[in-house]
Protein backbone atom coordinates (compact mmCIF):
# COMPACT_ATOMS: atom_id res chain seq x y z
CA UNK A 1 0.00 0.00 0.00
CA UNK A 2 2.63 2.14 0.91
CA UNK A 3 5.25 1.51 -2.19
CA UNK A 4 1.62 1.72 -4.39
CA UNK A 5 0.64 5.72 -2.58
CA UNK A 6 4.99 6.38 -3.65
CA UNK A 7 5.00 5.44 -6.77
CA UNK A 8 1.82 7.01 -7.77
CA UNK A 9 3.38 10.10 -6.33
CA UNK A 10 6.10 10.10 -8.74
CA UNK A 11 3.85 9.67 -11.55
CA UNK A 12 2.44 12.76 -10.87
CA UNK A 13 6.25 14.88 -10.40
CA UNK A 14 6.95 12.97 -13.83
CA UNK A 15 3.92 14.46 -15.58
CA UNK A 16 3.89 17.88 -13.53
CA UNK A 17 7.51 18.32 -15.16
CA UNK A 18 7.00 17.35 -18.72
CA UNK A 19 5.50 20.76 -20.08
CA UNK A 20 8.64 22.37 -18.73
CA UNK A 21 11.09 20.43 -20.62
CA UNK A 22 11.36 23.30 -23.36
CA UNK A 23 11.67 25.56 -21.10
CA UNK A 24 14.63 24.64 -19.06
CA UNK A 25 16.47 23.17 -22.40
CA UNK A 26 15.97 26.98 -23.78
CA UNK A 27 17.26 28.19 -20.89
CA UNK A 28 20.20 25.81 -20.37
CA UNK A 29 21.06 27.16 -23.63
CA UNK A 30 21.06 30.82 -23.33
CA UNK A 31 23.42 30.16 -20.60
CA UNK A 32 25.71 28.39 -22.50
CA UNK A 33 28.51 31.07 -24.18
CA UNK A 34 28.15 31.82 -27.61
CA UNK A 35 29.80 30.02 -30.13
CA UNK A 36 32.26 32.21 -31.56
CA UNK A 37 32.29 32.53 -35.80
CA UNK A 38 35.42 31.25 -36.98
CA UNK A 39 37.98 34.09 -37.68
CA UNK A 40 38.58 35.44 -41.08
CA UNK A 41 41.90 34.18 -42.90
CA UNK A 42 44.92 36.84 -42.26
CA UNK A 43 45.70 38.80 -45.35
CA UNK A 44 48.99 37.61 -47.29
CA UNK A 45 51.90 39.33 -46.04
CA UNK A 46 54.08 41.15 -48.30
CA UNK A 47 57.47 40.01 -48.96
CA UNK A 48 60.13 42.92 -47.01
CA UNK A 49 60.95 45.57 -49.08
CA UNK A 50 64.37 45.07 -51.11
CA UNK A 51 67.09 47.00 -50.43
CA UNK A 52 68.02 50.29 -52.52
CA UNK A 53 70.93 50.27 -54.83
CA UNK A 54 70.40 53.72 -55.29
CA UNK A 55 72.91 56.45 -54.68
CA UNK A 56 74.10 56.90 -51.16
CA UNK A 57 73.17 59.45 -49.13
CA UNK A 58 76.02 61.31 -47.07
CA UNK A 59 76.60 63.56 -44.51
CA UNK A 60 77.49 66.48 -47.02
CA UNK A 61 75.58 65.53 -50.28
CA UNK A 62 74.30 62.78 -52.07
CA UNK A 63 76.66 60.88 -54.65
CA UNK A 64 75.90 60.54 -58.21
CA UNK A 65 76.38 57.88 -60.76
CA UNK A 66 80.09 58.83 -62.06
CA UNK A 67 80.32 59.76 -65.71
CA UNK A 68 82.21 57.46 -68.17
CA UNK A 69 83.01 60.65 -70.36
CA UNK A 70 86.58 60.98 -70.84
CA UNK A 71 87.44 64.47 -69.46
CA UNK A 72 88.25 67.30 -71.78
CA UNK A 73 91.01 69.28 -71.83
CA UNK A 74 94.43 69.85 -73.33
CA UNK A 75 97.06 67.51 -73.63
CA UNK A 76 99.32 68.53 -71.29
CA UNK A 77 98.55 68.28 -67.68
CA UNK A 78 99.74 68.52 -64.14
CA UNK A 79 98.67 66.26 -61.66
CA UNK A 80 96.69 68.04 -57.94
CA UNK A 81 100.20 66.53 -56.79
CA UNK A 82 102.30 68.00 -59.18
CA UNK A 83 102.83 64.95 -61.97
CA UNK A 84 102.81 65.71 -65.44
CA UNK A 85 100.32 63.48 -67.77
CA UNK A 86 101.50 64.67 -71.50
CA UNK A 87 99.22 62.57 -73.77
CA UNK A 88 100.08 61.61 -76.83
CA UNK A 89 96.46 60.19 -78.08
CA UNK A 90 92.99 61.77 -78.50
CA UNK A 91 92.65 61.88 -74.71
CA UNK A 92 93.56 64.29 -72.19
CA UNK A 93 96.02 64.57 -70.04
CA UNK A 94 93.72 64.74 -66.99
CA UNK A 95 91.85 61.84 -68.48
CA UNK A 96 95.44 59.72 -68.47
CA UNK A 97 95.97 60.82 -64.65
CA UNK A 98 92.08 59.92 -63.59
CA UNK A 99 92.89 56.58 -65.48
CA UNK A 100 95.94 55.34 -63.59
CA UNK A 101 94.56 57.16 -60.25
CA UNK A 102 91.36 55.23 -60.66
CA UNK A 103 92.67 51.81 -59.59
CA UNK A 104 89.12 49.65 -59.73
CA UNK A 105 88.23 51.67 -63.05
CA UNK A 106 84.69 52.66 -61.73
CA UNK A 107 84.51 56.24 -62.40
CA UNK A 108 85.19 57.14 -58.79
CA UNK A 109 88.57 58.29 -57.28
CA UNK A 110 88.21 57.86 -53.84
CA UNK A 111 90.77 59.20 -50.92
CA UNK A 112 92.72 56.03 -50.80
CA UNK A 113 93.01 56.01 -54.37
CA UNK A 114 94.11 59.61 -54.52
CA UNK A 115 96.30 59.11 -51.80
CA UNK A 116 98.30 55.60 -53.21
CA UNK A 117 98.99 57.69 -56.45
CA UNK A 118 99.88 61.08 -54.68
CA UNK A 119 102.73 58.61 -52.65
CA UNK A 120 103.35 56.70 -55.53
CA UNK A 121 104.89 59.77 -56.91
CA UNK A 122 106.52 61.28 -53.53
CA UNK A 123 108.37 58.26 -53.69
CA UNK A 124 109.48 58.78 -57.51
CA UNK A 125 110.60 62.59 -56.21
CA UNK A 126 112.36 61.02 -53.32
CA UNK A 127 115.31 59.71 -55.15
CA UNK A 128 117.75 59.15 -52.00
CA UNK A 129 114.94 57.27 -49.88
CA UNK A 130 115.37 59.62 -46.87
CA UNK A 131 111.48 60.43 -46.54
CA UNK A 132 112.21 63.84 -47.84
CA UNK A 133 112.02 66.00 -50.82
CA UNK A 134 114.97 68.07 -50.44
CA UNK A 135 116.13 70.86 -52.15
CA UNK A 136 118.13 69.27 -54.79
CA UNK A 137 115.21 66.84 -55.31
CA UNK A 138 112.76 69.95 -56.08
CA UNK A 139 115.48 71.17 -58.41
CA UNK A 140 115.35 68.13 -60.27
CA UNK A 141 111.59 68.05 -60.45
CA UNK A 142 111.58 71.67 -61.43
CA UNK A 143 114.26 71.39 -64.00
CA UNK A 144 113.39 67.53 -65.52
CA UNK A 145 110.56 66.51 -65.02
CA UNK A 146 107.51 69.30 -65.06
CA UNK A 147 109.58 72.48 -66.42
CA UNK A 148 106.11 73.94 -66.63
CA UNK A 149 106.06 74.76 -63.37
CA UNK A 150 108.97 77.50 -63.32
CA UNK A 151 107.86 80.86 -63.06
CA UNK A 152 109.74 83.93 -62.26
CA UNK A 153 108.52 85.47 -58.86
CA UNK A 154 107.72 89.55 -58.45
CA UNK A 155 107.92 89.65 -55.11
CA UNK A 156 105.53 92.94 -55.48
CA UNK A 157 106.91 94.12 -59.07
CA UNK A 158 104.60 93.53 -61.54
CA UNK A 159 107.02 93.93 -64.60
CA UNK A 160 108.93 91.20 -63.20
CA UNK A 161 105.64 88.62 -63.22
CA UNK A 162 105.67 89.40 -66.72
CA UNK A 163 109.16 88.89 -67.72
CA UNK A 164 110.78 85.56 -69.35
CA UNK A 165 114.00 83.93 -68.15
CA UNK A 166 116.03 86.02 -70.82
CA UNK A 167 114.30 89.25 -69.51
CA UNK A 168 111.76 89.96 -71.77
CA UNK A 169 109.22 91.67 -70.68
CA UNK A 170 105.84 90.08 -72.83
CA UNK A 171 102.52 92.68 -72.65
CA UNK A 172 98.98 92.40 -71.65
CA UNK A 173 97.14 90.65 -71.21
CA UNK A 174 98.46 88.57 -68.17
CA UNK A 175 98.03 84.75 -67.19
CA UNK A 176 95.60 84.93 -64.32
CA UNK A 177 97.86 81.38 -63.55
CA UNK A 178 101.08 80.97 -63.38
CA UNK A 179 103.42 77.60 -63.38
CA UNK A 180 101.76 74.86 -63.12
CA UNK A 181 98.39 76.53 -62.03
CA UNK A 182 97.99 76.26 -66.24
CA UNK A 183 98.04 72.65 -66.84
CA UNK A 184 95.73 72.01 -63.73
CA UNK A 185 92.85 71.69 -61.48
CA UNK A 186 94.53 73.62 -58.61
CA UNK A 187 96.17 77.34 -58.93
CA UNK A 188 99.28 76.29 -57.53
CA UNK A 189 102.34 77.68 -59.33
CA UNK A 190 104.50 75.04 -57.86
CA UNK A 191 102.77 72.08 -55.87
CA UNK A 192 105.38 70.57 -54.30
CA UNK A 193 106.98 72.87 -52.60
CA UNK A 194 103.05 74.23 -51.85
CA UNK A 195 103.32 71.08 -49.35
CA UNK A 196 106.42 72.65 -47.24
CA UNK A 197 103.92 74.09 -44.34
CA UNK A 198 106.99 74.69 -42.26
CA UNK A 199 108.98 76.49 -45.21
CA UNK A 200 112.51 74.67 -43.97
CA UNK A 201 113.21 73.95 -47.96
CA UNK A 202 111.89 70.31 -48.03
CA UNK A 203 109.00 68.53 -48.04
CA UNK A 204 108.46 65.57 -45.62
CA UNK A 205 106.67 62.58 -46.12
CA UNK A 206 104.11 63.69 -43.40
CA UNK A 207 103.67 67.24 -45.27
CA UNK A 208 103.05 65.56 -48.47
CA UNK A 209 100.72 63.68 -47.23
CA UNK A 210 98.67 66.34 -45.11
CA UNK A 211 98.82 67.66 -48.62
CA UNK A 212 96.81 64.96 -50.59
CA UNK A 213 93.95 64.96 -47.83
CA UNK A 214 93.97 68.71 -48.20
CA UNK A 215 93.65 68.96 -51.96
CA UNK A 216 91.46 65.90 -52.23
CA UNK A 217 88.59 67.47 -50.14
CA UNK A 218 89.26 70.90 -52.36
CA UNK A 219 88.38 68.26 -55.89
CA UNK A 220 85.73 66.59 -54.08
CA UNK A 221 82.95 68.69 -54.38
CA UNK A 222 79.52 67.30 -53.27
CA UNK A 223 81.59 66.22 -50.06
CA UNK A 224 80.62 62.31 -51.10
CA UNK A 225 84.35 60.56 -50.15
CA UNK A 226 84.71 60.61 -53.86
CA UNK A 227 85.79 62.30 -57.51
CA UNK A 228 84.24 61.66 -60.15
CA UNK A 229 85.33 63.02 -63.66
CA UNK A 230 81.59 65.46 -63.50
CA UNK A 231 82.05 67.52 -60.43
CA UNK A 232 86.18 68.37 -61.54
CA UNK A 233 86.89 71.79 -62.55
CA UNK A 234 86.33 72.60 -66.29
CA UNK A 235 89.84 72.53 -67.81
CA UNK A 236 90.96 74.98 -70.56
CA UNK A 237 94.00 76.00 -72.58
CA UNK A 238 97.02 76.89 -70.59
CA UNK A 239 97.28 79.99 -72.94
CA UNK A 240 93.27 80.69 -71.81
CA UNK A 241 93.65 82.05 -68.29
CA UNK A 242 94.45 85.53 -69.15
CA UNK A 243 92.96 88.57 -68.21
Amino acid sequence: MRGGKAGAIAGDMLRQARPLAPLILALAAAAAPAQQPPAAPAPPTSPPLAHSTGPDITVQGQTEPASTVPISGPTDFISPMGEPFRSDDKLSGAEHWFRHADADGNGRLTLAEFRTEGMRFFTTLDTDHDDVIGPAEISHYEVDIAPEVTVVSSYGDVTKAKQDSDGNITEPPYPTRLGAGRFSYLPMPEPITYADTNFDRGVTKLEFAKAIEIRFKMLDANGDGAITRQELPKLGSPHDNYR
